[in-house]
């Protein structure tokens, strides 16, 4: 049972695809050099598969070739694909359908189309990949900081999450009144500092490369639910967590009535807060927008609380 249990878990994040590639109908538009493809998605990228059908001569001029195979990536809604060629004779598609294949639904395809009849040739070597994508905007992606600008960002504070995490003894005072006619009182005197640390994950597999920084509102834990504060900080980053730390004191009185003895803790809690967040990112020089949404984490340490027990 574990060994058959192995074997499956691959398969659960798995696909079949199916590619049908129009060759362009001129005469010199078709090749028999090693085409290879990869397939984008929202969710990474597959690995490269070969377009070769056994026993048949692919990417004739005219012809729409059709190949089906199986890859351990489900790329999610399929974006963009890669072509790669190890030769140098021309290749010049005309179009081709990319389909996600999942059992029991209707087949999702996605249509790319060459427009500009690029040639796909290792002679010049600038031409060795070919990237066709479903939409224009999305041949400039990966998002990176040289091509890309943040334009609008968002928290959804009504679907963010609470977790407690731990909970501290940061003081503790014992007064005692034990022996007198009256109360007794005596305070915990805390300095120490509260931190919140934001970063960053995104849903889609479409990854944001370099350290990609901006302005953000950081989200805090206050009464209970989740708010925003306007604490800004341009470190806020993909790349790296941010840290906003500041000193506090606390004064907690504590007091023991006549003939009683009361122990006083002051504790420091601490929470992780997960707050979705969607962004709007627009290239700089095309007419292009992309969206990227994601869960925002939150490490917070900002609730000071005391326990009193009398004996």
């Amino acid at each position: 049972m574990m060994i058959l249990l192995l074997l499956l878990l691959p398969l659960c994040s798995s696909m079949w695809y199916k590619v049908e590639v129009k060759t362009k109908d001129e005469s010199l538009a078709g090749t028999n050099d090693n085409i290879a493809i990869t397939i984008h998605g929202t969710q990474g990228s597959t690995s490269p598969y070969y377009l070769d059908n056994d026993w048949y001569d692919d990417f004739e001029p005219g012809a729409v070739d059709s190949h089906e195979f199986f890859r351990y990536e489900d790329v999610g809604t399929i974006l963009c694909v890669t072509l790669e060629t190890d030769g140098t004779d021309d290749l010049i598609l005309d179009y081709l359908f990319v389909t996600r294949k999942i059992s029991n639904m209707p087949d999702i395809w996605s249509l790319m189309e060459n427009m500009e009849d690029t040639p796909l040739t290792n002679d010049p070597v600038q031409y060795k990949k070919l990237k066709l994508c479903q939409d224009p905007c999305y041949r400039y992606l990966p998002v990176n900081t040289d091509d890309w600008i943040l334009e609008d960002m968002n928290y959804n504070t009504k679907k963010g999450i609470v977790h407690p995490t731990s909970t501290e003894e940061v003081g503790k005072i014992t007064v005692d009144a034990r022996g007198s006619s009256v109360s007794q009182q005596s305070s915990i005197n805390l300095a120490t500092t509260i931190s919140d640390t934001l970063s960053f994950s995104h849903q889609q597999g479409i990854t944001v490369s370099r350290e990609v920084t901006f302005t953000a509102n950081v989200p805090k834990f206050a009464s209970g639910s989740i708010s925003i504060s306007q604490t800004q900080s341009e470190h806020n980053s993909y790349s790296k967590s941010n840290t906003v730390t500041e000193s506090v004191s606390f004064n907690f009185p504590c007091v023991a009535a006549a003939g009683k003895r009361v122990t006083c803790k002051a504790y420091q809690e601490q929470y992780q807060m997960e707050v979705p967040f969607d962004q709007v990112w627009r290239h700089t020089t095309q007419k292009c927008t992309y969206r990227v949404s994601g869960i925002s984490v939150v490490d917070s340490d900002s609730t000071i609380s005391m326990e009193v027990k009398e004996e």
